[in-house]
């Protein structure tokens, strides 16, 4: 058996195979080691890459966090401002929408990001006046005044600005639109419109009183000391006692007409409305108890029971004369007997909208506090309803046309307007309509 083995081995020997058996070993390990070489090379190279990945995480999100807190500061800073401002990407969606254009254009804040632009903002006029038209032509606008219908129906009055957003290559990547609201500016406008006016008529109101009142006291002198000295058989007496009583008239147009345009200073203050005008009437009542004969005034709310006293902020002593002016009117149409009704309500804002927003500008959350002051008597003719606050235009005998003029002037001081009606069953109907917060709620009911 040994020999057997033996001659085996020596034929292996012979033909060489040992030799490269141990050749080919001697490979494999150098491959192996290679092999072992590359996996701590790459290895370490890994360990770099995970490293540098690391690092670059870091970066990133030290990056995230800057941009967060830059995206939150600018949001803080486009919360603070007055103006309000949209800003849109190349695709016309919303991407900025702050705080103040969301209260001018009534939209709840949140709504319009990301969705498209003419699917949440109403155009308005001028049409081209908003982000959207100049991200699309390209084109700046600055200060353009411009009209917009809220969805709740009230209109704003607005001044829009629009700048192009370019990238880096000049190609436009989107738009922001800068709106002012200039609706109180423009109520202001009028008001003071108003106020020149009535100043002008006071100008010439005084120089009218002192160029007429100086001659007619020479007038009124000569005439009282001629009807003195006439006996009451000549009939001359008579036409000095008519002078008299032109010269009297003619004072007395004077008078009114300086009331008329004083331009009165409202002092405002708080009330309870309804405490203010149960105090007032009742002060009329007892001031005209013998005039007011079998003449019955009665006041009702249409506040729901369990509801707050309504809070409105007016002039205490102008808003009695308009009250008193309003009654006065009332009493002396009726004569000896007949009804005055008042009664006064808060309007929900969108039925004040929809009912007076061609005649009152409305601020954001106000309604309007709706009082009537009613009669059942001969009413006014459709010829006069649009007269009746004209000064010095009465149709009752006597009448100087002055007391519900000067109620009308003080309404509209308030911001308010007044309106004369006919009641469908017979009689006459004043309306005064005066702007209030929604808010205005007794404090004392709401702890």
């Amino acid at each position: 058996m040994a020999d057997r083995e033996k001659t085996v081995f020596e034929e292996i020997k012979e033909n060489g195979e040992i030799s490269r058996f141990v050749e080919s070993y001697a490979s494999f390990n150098r491959i192996i080691n290679s092999l072992q070489r590359k996996y701590i090379e790459l290895e370490g190279e890994f360990s770099a890459q995970n490293d540098r990945l690391a690092s670059a995480n870091r970066k990133l999100v030290d990056l995230s966090e800057r941009n967060l807190v830059a995206n939150e500061f600018l949001g803080s800073i486009l919360d603070s401002i007055s103006a309000g401002v949209i800003a849109i990407d190349r695709n016309g969606r919303v991407t900025h929408f702050n705080r103040a254009a969301s209260q001018i254009l009534g939209i709840p804040r949140q709504a319009p990001l990301g969705r498209p632009y003419r699917e949440v903002v109403l155009p308005g006029k001028p049409v081209h006046a908003n982000a959207l038209r100049a991200a699309e032509t390209g084109q700046d606008v600055t200060s353009v005044d411009k009209t917009v219908k809220l969805p709740d129906g009230s209109r704003r009055h607005l001044s829009v600005s629009t700048t192009v957003l370019r990238d880096t290559q000049g190609q436009a990547a989107g738009a922001v639109e800068v709106l002012q609201d200039l609706t109180k500016i423009r109520k202001m406008e009028q008001e003071l419109a108003r106020l020149n006016t009535l100043a002008a008529l006071g100008e010439m109101a005084a120089t009218v009183a002192h160029e007429v009142r100086n001659p007619l006291n020479g007038i009124a002198g000569f005439a009282e000391l001629l009807e003195r000295d006439l006996e009451d058989s000549d009939p001359r007496k008579e036409t000095a006692g008519k002078i008299l009583r032109s010269v009297e008239t003619l004072n007395s147009t004077v008078e009114t007409l300086l009331t008329y345009s004083r331009i009165e200073e409202i002092n405002r203050a708080e009330v309870s409305y309804e405490d203010f005008l149960e105090t007032a009437v009742t002060q009329f009542q007892t001031d005209n108890s013998e005039r007011l004969g079998a003449i019955e005034i009665a006041v009702n709310s249409d506040r729901a029971g369990g509801e707050p006293p309504f809070k409105v902020v007016l002039d205490r002593v102008l808003y009695r004369q308009v009250l008193f002016n309003v009654l006065d009117n009332a009493m002396r149409v009726l004569g000896e007997k007949g009804e005055i009704g008042i009664r006064f309500s808060r309007l929900p804002r969108l039925e004040a909208l929809m009912e007076y927003s061609d005649r009152l500008v409305l601020d954001i959350g106000e309604t309007v506090l709706e009082t009537t002051i009613s009669d059942n008597g001969p009413g006014i003719k459709a010829d006069d309803l649009e007269r009746v606050f004209s000064p010095f235009y009465s149709t009752r005998p006597g009448g100087n046309g002055l007391g519900l003029a000067v109620a009308w002037k003080i309404i509209k001081a308030h911001g308010g307007e007044m309106r004369a009606e006919q009641r469908p069953e017979g009689g006459s109907l004043f309306r005064i309509l005066l702007p209030t917060r929604m808010d205005n709620v007794s404090r004392e009911h709401s702890k």
